[in-house]
């Protein structure tokens, strides 16, 4: 999320995602976690105008797409399928940046939101749009920092809808993490996660990425995650 010690909402913002049911000032995340009891209803119509206004703060437009997807709205879900399509032309990337690496984390915080939006789907009858959005991250895997929020994109109903966008989007990663790609965060990690959970469907096929991701030295935290998820524990020598 935006840094608010160099970032202030403007009015409106504040009113949808700094104020809560009670009117009181609170954190975004926790508005967005309280309007899952209904509220949500109420705050949607000014957060679409936002998403959608083209001269909004970029930082504003971001925080409502986060909002809206966390609801399993399908204006939200869309939203994200349209930033995935041309990532580095996005123009609320950048607004977040990740404290470990320093890089941007715009896609991670989406990850993380069609991820926590599974219990809403029912209700809002939009199944099959959170599916859509989490293949078109799933297709930038290799290109954007998810870091661990990738795991929010791992549940098994995604995993068994987009088990061929996971592999593909590994074979892609292990080909840039071969070539020697500076990438300035840990690819590696994301791999690892798409490996593992792919590793019961598609048991021969995540054992040889398994071995060409460790053969491609891609740093510690990748290597532990294979190595937990039942890899040789030579790969960390």
């Amino acid at each position: 999320m935006p840094d608010d010690t160099r970032w202030e909402p403007d009015p409106v913002l504040r009113g949808l995602l700094f104020t809560d049911f009670d009117g009181e000032a609170a954190d975004p995340d926790d508005v967005i976690a309280d309007a899952l009891d209904g509220g949500y209803r109420e705050r949607t119509a000014g957060l679409v105008e936002i998403l959608r206004d083209e001269n909004a703060d970029p930082a504003a437009r971001f925080l409502s797409c986060c909002a809206l997807t966390s609801w399993a709205d399908p204006i939200g879900y869309a939203a994200v399928e349209d930033a995935a399509r041309a990532p580095d032309e996005l123009a609320w990337r950048g607004q977040s940046y990740d404290r470990f690496h320093g890089q941007d984390d715009t896609f991670g915080h989406l990850a993380e939101a069609v991820g926590r939006s599974r219990d809403m789907v029912d209700e809002r009858g939009t199944a099959v749009e959170r599916i859509q959005a989490a293949r078109a991250l799933i297709r930038i895997a290799d290109r954007v920092q998810l870091d661990r929020r990738a795991d929010d994109l791992l549940h098994p109903e995604i995993v068994s809808a987009c088990g061929d966008d996971l592999a593909a989007a590994v074979d892609r990663g292990i080909d840039r993490l071969a070539a020697g790609a500076p990438l300035g965060w840990d690819l590696g990690l994301q791999l690892a996660l798409f490996i593992n959970a792919l590793a019961r469907p598609r048991p021969s096929w995540a054992a040889d990425a398994r071995d060409r991701l460790s053969a491609t030295h891609p740093g510690d935290r990748a290597l532990r995650e294979l190595t937990e998820s039942g890899g040789s524990s030579l790969w960390l020598l």
